[in-house]
């Protein structure tokens, strides 16, 4: 009987601790963040933050209007802003007969306000504009009309008829048609100053969320180191001035969020690439998968260091032009009669991909991060996060590459195989020293990407598998060597489309 208690005592215990194993493996699972847009790409673990716009600061505000200390989305801001313009709106009374409501009138204005092309404008951006331009240009629009619609969708009920403050003039324009509903009968002195403020607030909101793809998502800590999001003054401020004197860097969008967001890590030496902090993580979009942008961001709503609250994703190599340059493996000279359309290849798939840390050691409050791809041949590479976002934002378009109707091919090639390049142990950024031009043909947008961080990210094209070799001729610069990704991206987006 002994024995025999024994092994059921033994038995229960195994099953119980595969139970255990099981259950936790189904909340692993669970609690893994992905992203859909590149066959599933692991980000970390998914981080459940609660956006309580303030509700839980129950300290009276210093002033008639503020936003109380708290995690907002863009929407409930717009909401907390509210307020503001509806009590201008109960002091103007009722609307004439046949006339156009007042709340629907300064709304209009906001509109005017946030456009980037109207007399109205505070960030005004016309043609002809750079591609940095043009993306900061189409976001600003992007964002204001988002804002507008949530405003006016929200319910006018939140005035307060003894609300007053002064708000310092910010040049903003009103509309023609509302000089007389502001300064006219219906108006008091003090209803200037409040719908001032409201505009104020619509746009550094605005400008506040230029750098996130998918603006509507970002959660935002706000607490009360000035009134509503003044405290972001001075990083708008410098942004805005070299959008509009130089262009758009990605330097400049990294600095810009972290004011929003992690403002704690602005005091970091390195610039970075992306972030994480308190309620997400921060990365470059075009790992979202689908139409890539130039430089903007994806808010991520994960953790991927779990042991630190702050950390800042750092490039492996901070000057990519001093950074160590290898040979790449050599490849099979191939006549371009042979190249007429997209080549034969031994398909490798991903199987898997996830973001990862890097085991180098970084100080102050940085870290490394790596792509992981599990290939189907058995086989598993890493490639610095960071330098496939930089080798990404310096690659070329084809669709972008002047057009001089060439249908025949002009010279010979060199072919690679993709996969000498991802498993080659040389530390550098690959290049060669004999020039020419080099095709990777690749199938997998996740192989592509990797490979735009181990190549020197001086002259690489992207051509679609669709288009022939030849459209690679008069994209990228004009000298050699040069690399072509034949493959793994699709033509839209700023930078290509890159989808599983």
């Amino acid at each position: 009987m002994r024995i025999a208690d024994l092994l059921i005592s033994t038995v229960a215990v195994f099953i119980i601790s595969m139970i255990s194993r099981v259950a936790a493996a189904m909340v692993t699972a669970e609690n893994v963040f992905r992203l859909a847009g590149l066959g599933s790409l692991i980000a970390g673990r998914h981080s459940q933050v609660d956006a309580d716009a303030g509700e839980r600061d129950t300290k009276p505000l210093k002033e008639a209007w503020g936003l109380r200390s708290g995690v907002y989305t863009p929407r409930q801001l717009v909401e907390g802003f509210a307020p503001l313009l509806d009590t201008v709106v109960f002091h103007l009374g009722i609307d004439p007969t046949g006339s156009k409501p007042a709340r629907t009138r300064l709304l209009d204005n906001v509109a005017a306000n946030l456009a980037t092309d109207s007399r109205e404008s505070t960030l005004r951006l016309v043609e002809p504009l750079d591609i940095s331009r043009r993306e900061m240009k189409d976001q600003a629009n992007r964002i204001g009309k988002t804002l507008v619609q949530w405003a006016r969708e929200s319910s006018p009920n939140s005035f307060d008829p003894e609300m007053y403050l002064r708000s310092p003039c910010e040049g903003h324009l009103l509309l023609p048609s509302n000089v007389d509903l502001m300064f006219g009968d219906r108006a008091a002195p003090h209803l200037m100053q409040l719908f001032n403020e409201y505009m104020h607030q619509m746009v550094l909101l605005r400008d506040a969320l230029l750098p996130f793809q998918n603006y509507q998502d970002v959660l935002i800590p706000v607490d009360r180191q000035a009134r509503g999001i003044r405290h972001l003054e001075s990083a708008r401020s410098q942004f805005l001035a070299e959008l509009l004197t130089k262009h758009t860097t990605q330097k400049g969008i990294i600095a810009y969020a972290k004011a929003l967001l992690a403002p704690g890590l602005l005091h970091n030496g390195a610039a970075g690439y992306g972030f994480q902090y308190a309620h997400g993580t921060v990365l470059p979009a075009f790992l979202a998968g689908g139409p890539t942008p130039l430089h903007l961001l994806q808010y991520l709503p994960t953790k991927i260091d779990e042991s630190v609250t702050e950390v800042l994703f750092e490039y492996k190599f901070q000057d990519y032009y001093s950074a160590p340059r290898g040979q790449i493996p050599k490849g099979s000279p191939t006549s371009a009669s042979l190249l007429q359309i997209y080549p034969e290849t031994k398909s490798t798939s991903v199987e898997s991909a996830a973001i990862g840390m890097s085991n180098v050691l970084k100080v102050n409050s940085s870290q490394l991060l790596k792509l992981q791809l599990e290939l189907s041949n058995g086989k598993c590479i890493s490639v610095d996060l960071g330098q496939i976002a930089r080798g990404h934002r310096y690659s070329y378009l084809i669709q972008n590459a002047p057009d001089k109707n060439i249908t025949k091919f002009t010279q010979d090639y060199v072919v690679h195989d993709p996969l000498s390049i991802l498993q080659s142990e040389n530390g550098g950024l690959l290049t060669v020293q004999e020039g020419g031009v080099h095709v990777f043909p690749v199938e997998d947008p996740l192989i592509a990407l990797a490979l735009l961080g181990k190549l020197y990210p001086e002259n690489v094209v992207l051509l679609p598998a669709d288009e022939t070799l030849c459209r690679a001729e008069t994209a990228g610069k004009g000298f050699e060597p040069k690399f072509v990704v034949w493959g793994g991206s699709k033509r839209g987006g700023l930078k290509g489309v890159f989808e599983k």
